[in-house]
C-alpha cells in the first residue's frame, strides 16, 4: 500500500540538482531521448509546451480559484520528455492494456540547446530531502496533491545557488527516466541527423513501427496500428 503523500512543508530546501546536457550520439550511443505527441493545433510540433493546466502529475501551473485548469496566468508552461522510446509509450498509453496508433502519433527526438537544470527525484534519498516521498513521481496520488507539489519546487526553488526548470523523475508506468520541463521553449530543439533530416517520425512509419511493438512488448503492453484514436476526436 502506498503512504499517503503529505502536502508540502514550506518553503522547500535541500534539494539536489541534476542536469539534463547535449552530448554528440555514437552508435554504439544514441540519442535516445524523445517525445511521443499528437499533433493538433495546441500542439503544432515536438517542442511546443503546453501552457493550460494543471492536467498531468507534475504540471506546475496555477489552476482557477476551485482548481480548474486554465490557461496559466503567469505563463508557466510544461513538456514531458522520455528517456528512451518505451518510457515515451508507458507515458502517453500506460494506462491502456493496448496503445492505439494512428497515423497521427509522432515521436520527437528531444536534446537540450543548454544545460538544463532540474530537480532530482530519481537518486536514492532525492524526494526526502525536500520532504515528499519517493512515490511522488509513481504513486496513485490524487492529481491536486502532486501538481501542488510541483508548483510549490517550481515556486520555492528548493536547490540551494541554483535555478532550476522542471524535475527528473522515474516514470510511473515503465520506471524509466524521464523529465517534466518547465519554461524551456529556448532551450530545447529536435535535431537533424547529418544529412540534415530532421529526427520526428510518424510511429506508424515502416521504420519505425518495429520499434514502437519492441518498446510496447517490454512494457506488457500491446501496440495497434488504427485508422483513428481516441485523440482523433
Amino acid at each position: 500500500m502506498v503512504a499517503p503523500l503529505p502536502a508540502p512543508t514550506r518553503p522547500l530546501h535541500g534539494g539536489r540538482a541534476w542536469v539534463w546536457r547535449c552530448r554528440e550520439p555514437s552508435p554504439g550511443h544514441p540519442w535516445r531521448w524523445c517525445r511521443i505527441y499528437h499533433p493538433s493545433p495546441h500542439t503544432p510540433n515536438g517542442t511546443t509546451h503546453r501552457r493550460f493546466g494543471p492536467l498531468h502529475r507534475l504540471d506546475p501551473h496555477l489552476p482557477t480559484p476551485d482548481g480548474a485548469p486554465r490557461t496559466c496566468p503567469d505563463g508557466r508552461s510544461v513538456p514531458y520528455v522520455a528517456g528512451n522510446l518505451a518510457t515515451a509509450l508507458g507515458e502517453v498509453f500506460g494506462d491502456f492494456p493496448a496503445a492505439a496508433v494512428c497515423p497521427r502519433y509522432r515521436v520527437a527526438l528531444l536534446r537540450p540547446t543548454a544545460p538544463v537544470t532540474v530537480l532530482d527525484l530519481r537518486g536514492q534519498g532525492a524526494a526526502m530531502r525536500i520532504g515528499a516521498l519517493p512515490s511522488l513521481a509513481t504513486g496513485d496520488y490524487p492529481r491536486p496533491r502532486t501538481q501542488q507539489w510541483a508548483r510549490t519546487i517550481y515556486e520555492d526553488q528548493p536547490v540551494a545557488r541554483r535555478r532550476i526548470h522542471g524535475v527528473y523523475y522515474d516514470a510511473a508506468h515503465s520506471n524509466g527516466p524521464a523529465l517534466a520541463l518547465w519554461n524551456t521553449e529556448d532551450r530545447i530543439e529536435v535535431p537533424a541527423d547529418s544529412r540534415g533530416a530532421v529526427q520526428d517520425f510518424a510511429l506508424a512509419e515502416p521504420r519505425m513501427w518495429p520499434r514502437v511493438v519492441d518498446a510496447a512488448v517490454s512494457l506488457g503492453m500491446r501496440a495497434d496500428l488504427v485508422a483513428h484514436c481516441p485523440t482523433c476526436s
